[in-house]
């Protein structure tokens, strides 16, 4: 069956406080919704869809001035139930969908790809990608089937949640394998009945395992990969966990950080081997540095061509051999 992907990013992002979609806010270099559409592109699906609320589309080309992938449009913020109903008429042959928030840059294409294998080695007709946190506050709970727990019964929003369930940490990491067309005639028995009186796509998973028994639950090894960013402060975050990413890839090329922990490189920036980088350097935008380079402490470069066996020594960005 054909395989697609959809990207839910029609929230209004209130409480990030910005006139930006926090779609479009910078994470090491590439906009947040960059890094969901490079998960799903790493399994080559049939088709890509982005829903986007009316102001995040008139944005869109000042961002992605060439997309590839399909906008669809959510002229009211009715919740993520709403959203995916708005796919139907794009997928009218059945196939495997995925579906992933807007704001969870740090999910990855492996992670994602091994979902996909559960569910069709478990016959799903849906399966939930869940995470055990330290702190599940602000996110759905995973409630799973006492007799069989690998499946699951429901996700609970924390605003609708009882305290015993609060109590749970193992969350809803907010990304999705649905079978179609039977996602949508579900969703058409979905209702708004909760204190956000929002569609919620999690009701369709109560029903899915009604009716089919067939809901299964993909929990991540990596409970970092769940976080979402919601405000300022998950955008902290997650730019510690991207950068210190980055910074693993390259000592794993032969690059050596004196104090990882100081470095601040962006996505785009390419280090040869036996490059040094000391403590508070920063590497911005397409940034390349040399075979044997030395950049020492409060270097700033951005889109800097530095030759092998340079060293750069001062916050200006003046090099000598």
């Amino acid at each position: 069956m054909p395989l697609f992907g959809a990207i839910l990013a029609g929230g209004q992002s209130k409480r990030f406080k910005s006139r930006t979609s926090k779609i479009f806010h910078p994470l090491c270099g590439r906009p947040l919704l960059a890094y969901p559409l490079a998960a799903l592109r790493a399994m080559e699906p049939d088709g890509v869809f982005v829903v986007l609320s009316p102001a995040a589309e008139a944005a869109l080309p000042h961002v992605f001035p060439e997309p590839d992938f399909t906008v669809v449009i959510q002229d009211q913020a009715l919740g993520t139930g709403d959203a995916v109903k708005r796919l139907r008429e794009h997928l009218t042959t059945p196939g495997e969908l995925v579906v992933l928030p807007g704001d969870a840059p740090l999910l990855r294409g492996e992670t994602l790809a091994r979902m996909v294998q559960f569910h069709r080695t478990h016959e799903a007709v849906a399966t939930v990608m869940t995470a055990e946190v330290p702190d599940p506050t602000g996110y759905g709970r995973v409630i799973r089937s006492p007799e069989n727990p690998s499946r699951l019964l429901m996700i609970v929003e924390e605003a609708d949640a009882f305290p015993e369930e609060k109590q749970v940490r193992e969350i809803n990491a907010g990304a999705y394998v649905f079978e179609v067309p039977l996602l949508f005639e579900v969703l058409e028995d979905i209702r708004p009945e909760n204190k956000q009186q929002e569609y919620y796509l999690t009701d369709a998973i109560a029903i899915l395992q009604r009716r089919t028994g067939r809901v299964f639950a993909f929990r991540v090894e990596d409970w970092e990969e769940s976080l979402g960013v919601n405000t300022r402060k998950d955008l902290a975050l997650a730019h510690a966990v991207m950068r210190r990413r980055i910074v693993e890839r390259w000592m794993a090329e032969g690059v050596t950080f004196l104090d990882p922990e100081s470095v601040y490189i962006e996505q785009e920036v390419v280090l040869a081997r036996d490059v040094v980088v000391y403590p508070g350097v920063a590497l911005m935008g397409t940034t390349q540095v040399g075979e044997g380079a030395v950049l020492y402490p409060g270097v700033v470069l951005k889109d800097a061509r530095i030759p092998p066996g340079t060293e750069v020594w001062t916050k200006e960005g003046k090099h000598g051999p």
